[in-house]
């Protein structure tokens, strides 16, 4: 009884690891992330099958309009469309999988599974929005598809960092305080990402900036 209510107040309660029957040292908890891990990595060779198809009708297109088709260089709207949806989804792996199998360990295997698990539903969209733009490039709706994503890999790490900081963990407390602090984690990340970014750019502008002087021509490299 004690344990149902422990579940029902606290939905993403965190259960120690303990040996399995079938002899593996995770527990049934992590099933989920690890659900989430193959997902990812299917959608991630979807979106690679995508860029393949999609170099194939470039290659096609311009072929019928007699021109040589170099994939370095041609500006096909479909080819850029393929080969961007899958370089950010590779981009994106890294902090995908550290977000997800930290929170998992640190937090909550069942918060990391309901926020990975939306993650991938909304990058599932990003080639099907962006193909909503003119003539098949980036448009605004490629957003309602990179900001969810964003929100739930940022809040899977603002609680690993909540944890890290003052060791209060998100699975402890009831979904309501999980949902608003997972949007303030979330707010809290991408501000100081941005100050860390405006740091840097700070630092390293007068590299860029300064006037390019015209080479000697009497020079000799």
């Amino acid at each position: 009884l004690k344990l149902f209510f422990l579940r029902s107040t606290r939905p993403f309660a965190h259960c120690p690891c303990r040996r399995t029957s079938s002899g593996t040292m995770l527990g049934d908890e992590f099933r989920g992330p690890a659900a989430v891990t193959f997902f990812y990595f299917m959608l991630y060779h979807g979106f690679m099958m995508l860029q393949l198809d999609l170099r194939a009708d470039a290659r096609a297109r311009m072929e019928q309009k007699g021109e040589d088709y170099d994939r370095e260089t041609a500006r096909d709207a479909g080819a850029v469309m393929g080969d961007r949806s899958y370089e950010n989804m590779l981009q994106q792996m890294g902090p995908f999988l550290a977000a997800l199998w930290s929170c998992s360990a640190c937090v909550s295997p069942s918060l990391a599974t309901v926020l990975g698990s939306v993650a991938i539903f909304a990058r599932f969209w990003y080639p099907i929005f962006w193909s909503f733009g003119p003539g098949g490039e980036w448009n605004i709706c490629v957003e309602v598809s990179t900001q969810p994503y964003n929100f739930c890999v940022f809040g899977m790490l603002g609680s690993v960092g909540l944890w890290a900081v003052s060791g209060t963990s998100l699975g402890e407390m009831s979904s309501g305080l999980v949902v608003l602090s997972v949007v303030g984690l979330y707010l809290l990340y991408v501000f100081m990402a941005l100050v860390v970014g405006k740091l840097l750019h700070l630092a390293t502008r007068r590299a860029y900036s300064a006037k390019v002087e015209e080479p000697d021509p009497t020079s000799v490299c």
